[in-house]
């Protein structure tokens, strides 16, 4: 039985290295996007130096994608969305109070409980 449990515990973190070791899948920067397109190439063709691991190759493509594109582009940060203003209009306290008394009856009604079932209920009652 134990066998068997650490052959599970062994596979799940043999998934998960794998997936960690993907660097496509975390592409965010340019940089990122171009290093993981030329190491990807590497790796098909058997071009990448022995012993090299992804971070050490990570480490210079980056400063040196950063010297051929004149920003430091290794540290870009996602742009930033427009902020939703979250002003209270004059109305919705009163319509949380109406909503508030609608959510009693629908609890009694459907059986409904917790806060996920009363978000869901605001939210289509707001």
């Amino acid at each position: 039985m134990k066998k068997l449990w650490m052959l599970i515990v062994l596979t799940g973190i043999g998934c998960i290295t794998a997936l960690a070791s993907q660097p496509t899948a975390a592409a965010t920067s340019s940089a990122m996007k171009a290093c993981s397109h030329q190491w990807s190439v590497m790796k098909k063709a058997n071009k990448v130096p022995e012993g090299q691991k992804w971070s050490d190759f990570w480490s210079q493509c980056s400063k040196d994608y950063a010297a051929k594109n004149g920003a430091d582009t290794a540290s870009e940060k996602p742009a930033k969305t427009a902020a939703v203003s979250e002003d209270d209009s004059s109305g919705s306290a009163q319509a949380k109070k109406d909503c508030d008394a609608k959510w009693g009856a629908n609890k009694a009604k459907t059986g409904a409980h917790g806060w996920h079932d009363y978000f869901q209920f605001m939210s289509k009652c707001m």
